[in-house]
């Protein structure tokens, strides 16, 4: 397909994207396509073949293409804007960090102990099934005796593993939040996001085509 959305207006194509992007999942069939359009390649494509004067200079997963341009031309081709650009591609599980997790039952003490080992003000609280129930704040356990069943809060704010940065950032700065706890389908807690975590990932030379993302369950203090 060649410029398939090219004569298309904006709010249109977005529209068009979507519809075809979506069909294209259902129907599981390679799509070769040609656009001048590097944010609609990057939208569309699973691998991202960049020419000049005809020769092959690059072909990527599109966060590999715009973590590791491969020369100049490239890096000025995928933009300035490259590093957000990777937002929309980078999803929780990849720049979640593995995080430590109570139960109910866990002492107020054990709870304190455990955040000064790790250098957090608070700690997720979790089940016999891993399953986030909510977390405890260390202003909240100072001084304080019991269990975190006690103390336990609910999360305003949630990050689901496949849901992309951009949208976790935009709902950090719209809850006033640093810190989103990363859970599966299931409601597993699989760790948690943070703006350091997604400035590290951003800056590690990690791309989404070499696949680090978290891979098990965090670790539990009974």
């Amino acid at each position: 397909m060649d410029e398939p959305f090219g004569a298309v207006d904006p709010i249109n194509r977005e529209m068009i994207q979507n519809e075809f992007f979506e069909m294209q999942r259902a129907l599981n069939k390679t799509v070769i396509m040609v656009s001048h359009d590097i944010d609609e390649a990057i939208k569309l494509g699973d691998k991202i073949a960049i020419f000049r004067a005809g020769k092959l200079i690059q072909i990527d997963h599109p966060d590999t293409l715009l973590a590791h341009p491969a020369d100049d031309f490239v890096s000025n081709f995928v933009g300035q804007d490259s590093t957000l650009k990777r937002l929309l591609l980078v999803r929780a599980e990849d720049a979640a960090d593995n995080a430590p997790s109570v139960s109910p039952e866990t002492s107020v003490a054990d709870a304190l102990e455990l955040m000064d080992e790790h250098d957090r003000r608070y700690v997720v609280v979790t089940d016999g099934q891993n399953k986030a129930m909510g977390y405890v704040r260390r202003r909240d356990l100072h001084r304080q005796q019991g269990t975190c069943a006690d103390f336990l809060r609910t999360f305003n704010a949630t990050a689901a593993h496949d849901e992309h940065l951009r949208i976790l950032l935009s709902r950090m700065y719209e809850f006033n939040r640093s810190w989103l706890p990363v859970l599966d389908a299931e409601n597993v807690f699989l760790g948690e996001v943070t703006q350091e975590s997604i400035a590290a990932y951003l800056s590690s030379g990690r791309s989404r085509g070499m696949k680090t993302s978290i891979v098990s369950p965090a670790e539990t203090v009974a």
